[in-house]
C-alpha cells in the first residue's frame, strides 16, 4: 500500500481547523487522518517550516 501525500496548502488548512478549534482530535476525525499526525502538523507549523514555500527558485512567504 502507497503512503498519503498530502499538500501544504491541505496541511496549513487542517493546521489552522485544529488552532482555531483547540481540538486536533476533531479535527482528525473529520479529515479521517490520525491525531499524531494533526499534532506534528501543528507542531511544524508553529515551528514555521509552512511558512516557506520555493517557487522556481524563489521563495514565497505563506500568510499565518
Amino acid at each position: 500500500m502507497k503512503r498519503a501525500s498530502y499538500s501544504k496548502e491541505f496541511k496549513v488548512k487542517v493546521v489552522k481547523e485544529a488552532i482555531e478549534t483547540g481540538n486536533k482530535s476533531l479535527i482528525a476525525r473529520r479529515y479521517v487522518l490520525s491525531v499524531g499526525l494533526v499534532h506534528r502538523w501543528v507542531v511544524e507549523y508553529q515551528s514555521g517550516k509552512f511558512q516557506k514555500r520555493r517557487i522556481r527558485g524563489n521563495v514565497a512567504f505563506e500568510e499565518r
